[in-house]
Parts: C-alpha cells; sequence; structure tokens
C-alpha cells in the first residue's frame, strides 16, 4: 500500500489562500465561496462525499483566471502608491468592481490548466457543464449533480462578490437576495436559488461566511489521504496557474522542478527527497500569485516600487508552504531560494549556514532555468553564456560552487531533462490557451 504524505484539509487551506492572491480585490473570496456552496448544497440534501467534491470545486473554480488578460496601469514609478491609486487596476479582468469574470467565462481555460489531475476529475466535470464552449452529455453518469455544483458555484461567486466586510453582513442580506432571485431569467434552476433562499433566513450564517469563511474546512477530514505521488501531481498543476499567467513563464516551475530534481540524483538524496525537491520545485514560485502580471511581463527594467513587490513574493511562498502537514523541507527549500550564502538574499537575509542544500539547489535551479529561457527582456542564453552567469554567482558568493560544478559537468544531461519537462508543459499551456476578445 502506497505510504500517504499529506492531507487534503492542509492543501485546500493553501490552495484558496493562493487563489485569493489572485482576486485582491475580494478579501477572502474562494473561503467565502467555499462556505456558500458547502451550505447550499447541504440545504439540498447532497451528502458528505459529494459536498467535499463541491469544496474542491469552489477552490479551483476560477484556475482559468490565469489564463485571462489583466488591467494595467499607465504609469507605475518609485512614487506611486501602488496599492492605492485609483488610476492603477492590478486585479484579474476586473474594473472597479464593476466588469468581473464569472464562472462560465473561466470554467473553459480552467479545463485546460486542471485536465489532466485525476483527483479532480468531478472538478473538471463541472467546469465543463459550466462551459459554454464546451458539449456536454445530459445522459452521462452524474450530470444532474454536476450541473447543481456549477449553479451552486456560480451563485456563491455572485454573493461572496457581492458582500462588503465593512459593512454589516445583515445590512446587506436582503439586497443580496433580490439579485440571486432574479438569476432565474438567466437560466439557473429554481431549485438551487430557492435553496441559498432557505439558507440565507438563517442570519448566523451571515456573520460566518463574512468574518469565518475558513470553518469550511472542519468538513474536510485530516486524515492523510495524498502520497507523495499525488502531491507532485497538485503541486504540478498548481505550477500552471504561476507560470501560465505570463507568456515569459510558462516553462519556469517545470524547467526548475526537473534541473533540482536531477542535482538531486546526482548528490545522492533519497528517492523521497528526490519526490519533495520536485514539489518545491514545482511550487517555488507560489507566492508570485500575488505580482501584478504587467510587471511579470515588462520589457525593461523594474522601478524600485516595482522590484520590492518582487521582493515580496518569496515571503508568500513560505506563508502558503509553511502549514501543510509535511511540508517542513518543501517549505524552507521553496521559500528560500532568493537567499545568498553571503547574507545579500532576501527575504530573510540568511547565511550560508542557515540555508539548507535542497534551498540551495533549488535557487542554482532557478538560474540555471531562469537564463535559459527566453524573457520579455532578452532571448535565452547560450550554454557558454549560462555557464559564465552561474560562475559569476560564484564568485561574489551568492551561491554553492560545488554544486555550480556539478550541474556544469553534467550540462547537457541536465539540461535535456529540462528540455523535455518544460516541452511538455509548453504544449499544455498552448492547448490551454484561449482567445479573449
Amino acid at each position: 500500500m502506497e505510504k500517504m504524505f499529506t492531507n487534503m484539509r492542509d492543501m485546500a487551506k493553501s490552495f484558496a489562500e493562493a487563489m485569493n492572491l489572485l482576486r485582491p480585490e475580494t478579501e477572502k473570496l474562494h473561503q467565502r465561496v467555499a462556505y456558500l456552496a458547502y451550505s447550499i448544497a447541504d440545504e439540498m440534501g447532497y451528502n458528505d462525499a459529494d459536498k467535499r467534491e463541491l469544496i474542491n470545486a469552489s477552490i479551483l473554480y476560477d484556475v482559468g483566471i490565469a489564463l485571462m488578460p489583466e488591467k494595467i496601469p499607465d504609469k507605475v514609478d518609485a512614487q506611486d502608491d501602488l496599492f492605492g491609486d485609483e488610476d492603477i487596476v492590478q486585479d484579474n479582468g476586473f474594473d472597479n468592481g464593476s466588469n468581473r469574470y464569472y464562472f462560465k467565462d473561466l470554467a473553459a481555460p480552467g479545463l485546460g490548466i486542471l485536465g489532466d489531475v485525476q483527483r479532480y476529475k468531478s472538478v473538471c466535470e463541472v467546469m465543463r457543464i459550466a462551459s459554454p464552449e464546451e458539449e456536454t452529455d445530459e445522459e452521462m453518469f452524474g450530470y444532474d449533480k454536476y450541473k447543481d455544483f456549477a449553479e451552486i458555484i456560480d451563485i456563491a461567486d455572485r454573493v461572496a462578490a457581492m458582500l462588503d466586510p465593512k459593512d454589516a453582513a445583515l445590512n446587506q442580506v436582503e439586497d443580496i437576495c433580490d439579485s440571486i432571485s432574479e438569476l432565474g431569467s438567466e437560466g439557473i434552476s429554481s431549485a438551487v436559488i430557492e435553496a441559498f433562499l432557505r439558507f440565507a433566513e438563517k442570519e448566523y450564517v451571515w456573520m460566518e461566511v463574512l468574518h469565518q469563511p475558513e470553518i469550511f474546512l472542519k468538513y474536510i477530514p485530516a486524515a492523510h489521504d495524498i502520497s507523495l505521488d499525488e502531491t507532485i501531481e497538485l503541486a504540478r498543476f498548481m505550477s500552471r496557474i504561476i507560470d501560465f499567467r505570463s507568456n515569459y513563464t510558462v516553462m519556469h516551475s517545470s524547467g526548475v522542478a526537473a534541473t533540482a530534481v536531477r542535482l538531486a540524483e546526482i548528490i545522492g538524496m533519497s528517492e523521497d527527497e528526490c519526490k519533495m525537491m520536485m514539489i518545491a520545485g514545482y511550487l517555488h514560485d507560489v507566492g508570485k500569485l500575488k505580482v501584478p502580471k504587467y510587471i511579470l511581463d515588462k520589457n525593461d527594467k523594474l522601478t524600485d516600487a516595482e522590484f520590492n513587490i518582487v521582493k515580496e513574493y518569496a515571503y508568500y511562498t513560505h506563508l502558503l508552504l509553511k502549514d501543510i502537514d509535511g511540508f517542513d523541507q518543501i517549505s524552507r527549500w521553496a521559500s528560500l531560494h532568493h537567499e545568498k550564502l553571503n547574507g545579500y538574499g532576501y527575504p530573510f537575509r540568511l547565511k550560508a549556514d542557515d540555508i539548507p542544500m535542497g534551498a540551495r539547489i533549488i535557487a542554482i535551479a532557478d538560474i540555471f532555468s531562469a537564463v535559459a529561457e527566453i524573457r520579455a527582456y532578452r532571448a535565452g542564453m547560450s550554454k557558454e553564456e549560462v555557464i559564465r552567469t552561474l560562475r559569476e554567482y560564484v564568485d561574489s558568493g551568492a551561491m554553492s560552487g560545488y554544486l555550480v560544478d556539478l550541474l556544469i559537468n553534467n550540462y547537457d544531461d541536465i539540461y535535456s531533462i529540462r528540455q523535455k519537462e518544460v516541452s511538455r508543459e509548453g504544449a499544455r499551456y498552448i492547448a490551454s490557451s484561449v482567445d479573449v476578445d
């Protein structure tokens, strides 16, 4: 029997927090959608297993937002208030709250990202039914349930977006219920609308959804039910959300993961440690979900203010991974990859003795992959340029000369392994991409 590594409750919590970074205009959006969706399904009499399926779908329903256009500011400089200027819109396709993507807009691109993840087959069925671009067979097993789930998530998403944390929850209920009551004209079934309205009559739920939406987690068992191999699969799909936001980072995390694993194998790490290295490689940039897309795509030198935003992301990687059971090493390896042996890295300013071998490997794999890739501001470097760049990092005291020598001595082997992995993810990106008017 395969050994279990972590649990779905911790992964769901981390995924919800990560997805929230893509929609900062709505605080705790994904927790609220999950809480609301579970409660509506409970009102409709769905069993516990079905409701847990719905929770997964509620957390991941909008993964397709990674492929959608973002608004960009006209001007950003060191003096700009990057989070307060009303002329700067940093969210994903939202325009001051008036224009927003709905579930049906995000379902098709979401399928492209999530479609090969076995654990989320039921989530994909919900997306397939929600997408106007997908043909669905009404005779398929579970069609009625997944149709309900798609409509429940649609309602939960709308309600979560309408809630204003600055106002008392009960002051908002009447207007929200009036809006949801009108959705019958948009094809939402009366059974789902009526279940929501029954649920909405209970005053306490509005305080919970506004102030304690994380309580949805209590409905997910904490038992270890995810193996290391399944965790790799989940981390790989999460890396697509991270990387697919920009044409220039499409294959980055997959390249880092492949490079890091090969280096780990060369220095003699165990099979399980190599699998954890792969997870760390896939998730090392997860905090980058907080970085606006216009910065990721910028083809000029970043301003000081923009670079400060970028420098924060390693800390967000730490926040998102640190509380997942079994992730102690993975979290450190992933979140410390911008630390330098000479103490001039960020965000913790650690020095050599405090930086674990796994983090040193991820750091080298990150630089190796980044300089070999085409970026907005330059072409990919040649083998000679990559080697020269890595040696410069060693000479400055930033990186381990031992590990860099290992990479250089095995350059062609590592490059080939990396290329195979990034080609696969590049094909997935092309298949996932959608045309947006």
